[in-house]
Order: C-alpha cells, then structure tokens, then sequence
C-alpha cells in the first residue's frame, strides 16, 4: 500500500477512536489515554514511523503533534499528515506536523535524571550570534545533568531543546550546542524558557530569513572537485536539498534513507531532462519548474519536491513520492505540455 493511502487508513482509523480520546482528554483519565495512544502509535509507526502527542490546551482545543525528531523522511511523512487529516477534524484539533516551541508539555515538563528533577527553567542557555550562517552556538549549563554521562546528557539537551524552541527553529538556528560543566560570564545568556523569545528577536534584528516549516529550509552544496564524469547524477555540480540527510547518504553510495521510505510506502527519486541552457540560466529553469510540479502534485498527495541539481549534461529535480503510481499518469500529463523530454528514475534503482 503506498503512503497516500496509509495517510487516508490512519485518519478513518483514527475517527473510530475520536471520541473516546477526547472524552478521556477531557476527564485527565492518563490511563486511558495512554491505552488509546499505545494503539495509535502502533499505527503511526506504520505510516510514519514516529509517535504522537496528544493534550487538551487551555483555549479548548485537543492538541495533536506529530514528533519525528528531526529525521526527514518522518517529517515529510507528518507533513502529508497533517495535509490530508479530515477538514471535520481540524474544526476541534491543532493538528502539528513537528514540535511547537513553547507548548504546555514544555512548560511542565520534568526530566527525572537519576536522583534529580530538570525543569526548563534549571538550565542557563549561552548563545553567540553567527552573522555568516544566520545561526547560533549554544553553550549550556545545567547543575543535575554535571558527571552524567556526556552521550545521555548530550540526549537531554537537545530533548529540551526541541521541546522549548520547537523542531523549526532548533534545525533552522541551531548550529552548534556545547555543554558546560560550571556557569560562564557571557554577555547574551537566558534560562532556557526564555530562549525562543531571544531568538525571535535575533531573527527581527538580523533580518534573517523567516522560515515556517522544517521542509522549507534549504541546504547548497557546491561540488568544487570537477565531476566524477558526464553520466547520469555523477555530473553534478551545484546541489540545493530539504533533504541533507538523504544527499549525504546517496553522495556515500549509502541507500538506508530510501530503504526506509519505501518501507512506508513511498519512494525517492528524481526527475532529470538533458541541461538547455548554460548554468545560471538552466538554475532558473530548474528553480520555477520545481515550484510548478511541487504545487501541482502536492495538491494531490502524490509528491513533494526537494531540490535538486544542475549538472554538465543534465539538471535534476528531486522528488519524495507518495503515489508511484499516480505520479506516473501525472508526470505523463505533464510531458503532453513540455518542449522537452522529462524523465523519472528512483535512487534505488541507482544502486541496482
């Protein structure tokens, strides 16, 4: 079954048990709603392969978010999520496809590690604005997490992290988390509750980029050693990717990425048409017909774009299905409209 249809299993699934989710939400019965949440998860995992939250917020509303943890294909997985949930089911639920800052599992939330309790408001945040990269450093201090072993505290860190600045901008502005085993005298510091509203401010002040979903931030690698040679994917020479996870694993010959989404019913790959133009021109090409094929076949679950390549014989679009099968008849449509030929290839086949 492929993943646009999963998507639509989840959500018939997930009315069936609406209704008692929500009732238990309201009488705090925890019991029942983790019995309720050990089922949906089960499901989830099947489709996304992460977990949910669910809570009722104090404006009314039952909350549901989606946490994939920073890992792509999940996160593409949550965002089809959220897009195709039942219009009825968005009149009561903040549906989330990642971790909002600042939410009330934040603000109440305690860490037990060892003998020692770690609310947000326990760990001092010291923060260096990186005016190239538009990113911060981090140095972090917090007395319960000193002699912890430096893997799980590192563990800890970013779990609060994620939790208090949400998944957004912790990948978007975070660029290096040090943590420090006694206080520093710095002159930017906040406690860590405090921490999104700074950052919110920088972004103001800097005037950087605003961005208002994890899928939206976009990574350039420019390849400096000339191509490998001129054949298909090996003559590229400036990529642009949501997906740095994938690109550094499909530039190591590595595939667990693709494996992965394939498990959940979906499929990488890429788009690719011999180069028309020379590079700056054939870039814009490249950019407005990525958009183009992004709305069209987003807007029917079949696909998102995610970048891709100019190279010395071809440029590339690449493509997250969800459909192959839809994707096919839609890509034929497309190709009717076109002066020139396109041509579709899964990196899965490129290991074969």
């Amino acid at each position: 079954m492929n993943l646009k249809h999963r998507v639509q299993n989840f959500w018939k699934y997930f009315e069936t048990v609406r209704k008692e989710l929500e009732s238990h939400l309201q009488q705090q019965d925890t019991h029942e709603i983790s019995h309720i949440m050990e089922d949906l998860n089960e499901q989830l995992k099947r489709v996304a392969g992460c977990k949910m939250e669910v809570e009722l917020s104090e404006t009314g509303f039952y909350e549901l978010t989606f946490t994939s943890g920073g890992d792509k294909t999940k996160q593409l997985c949550c965002a089809l999520l959220k897009k195709d949930a039942p219009g009825h089911l968005k009149e009561d639920w903040i549906i989330n496809a990642f971790r909002q800052p600042l939410s009330e599992k934040a603000l109440y939330s305690v860490l037990k590690v060892g003998d020692k309790e770690i609310k947000g408001s326990d760990i001092m945040v010291y923060y260096t604005i990186n005016e190239a990269s538009h990113m911060l450093d981090l140095r972090v201090y917090c007395e319960a997490l000193c002699g912890i072993e430096e893997s799980y505290r590192e563990q800890v860190v970013a779990y609060m992290l994620e939790l208090f600045i949400g998944e957004l901008e912790f990948e978007a502005r975070i660029e290096r988390v040090e943590i420090v085993d006694e206080p520093l005298e710095e002159e930017n510091y906040c406690l860590l509750p405090n921490l999104y509203e700074d950052i919110c401010d920088i972004i103001i002040d800097q005037d950087w980029m605003e961005y208002h979903d994890p899928l939206s931030i976009y990574m350039a690698y420019k390849l400096d050693e000339k191509p490998v040679n001129e054949t298909l994917r090996k003559d590229m020479k400036l990529i642009v990717t949501t997906n740095p996870q994938l690109q550094e694993e499909l530039m190591n010959k590595e595939y667990e990425t693709c494996k992965f989404f394939k498990e959940l019913g979906g499929e990488y790959g890429y788009i690719y048409f011999e180069k028309l133009y020379d590079d700056e021109k054939e870039a814009l090409l490249r950019q407005q017909l990525e958009k183009q094929m992004n709305e069209l076949l987003y807007d029917m679950s079949i696909a998102r774009t995610m970048g891709g390549a100019v190279g010395v014989h071809y440029s590339y679009i690449d493509v997250a299905v969800f459909d192959v099968d839809g994707f096919d008849i839609v890509l034929e449509k497309i190709q009717e409209k076109m002066s020139f030929k396109l041509y579709y290839r899964s990196y899965l086949e490129d290991q074969a």
